[in-house]
This record gives structure tokens, sequence and C-alpha cells, in this order.
């Protein structure tokens, strides 16, 4: 729990878990399109869970990649002041 008080991994968690319940929809989309041959009932379950499935494992992935650059961008921030007070800046 102490790790989650971090600002970016409490972010990067609940990215996560959005990411498992894109799968999760994706996976129930499956189920309810193989539970009939009836076209007329497979495109709801086709759009609701395939597509809004994989919009939300998109839309967790790229802010997982967001949340990632700014990590990284801050680190490098803090490395060069670091070298700067070195330096005697």
């Amino acid at each position: 729990m102490r790790r989650l008080r971090d600002p970016f991994a409490g972010s990067v968690f609940v990215l996560a878990l959005m990411a498992v319940a894109g799968i999760v929809a994706i996976a129930l989309g499956y189920r309810g399109i193989a539970a009939t041959d009836d076209i007329s009932i497979q495109i709801p379950f086709a759009v609701s869970g395939g597509l809004g499935g994989l919009g939300l494992l998109a839309f967790s992935g790229g802010l997982i990649g967001v949340q990632m650059r700014r990590k990284h961008a801050a680190r490098e921030r803090a490395e060069v002041e670091r070298l700067i007070e070195r330096l005697g800046g």
C-alpha cells in the first residue's frame, strides 16, 4: 500500500485495472457473440464488448505511455539539476 501513495504508481495501477476491464469486456463480448447465430443479436455484443473493450485498452495503454514519459522527463530534469548544482551553477 505504501507504493500506491506515489502518484505515478497509483495512476499506473488504476490504468492497469482499466486495461483489465477492457480485456474482460472483450471476453464478454466474444462470449455473447459465440452464444448465438443470429447476427442481429451479435452486433450489439461486438460493438459494446469488442469495440468498447478495445477502446478502453487503447485509452489506458496510451495514458500509461504518457505517464511513463512524464516520469522519465522528471528523472531527466532532476539529473540535469543535480549536474548543474555539482558544477557550481
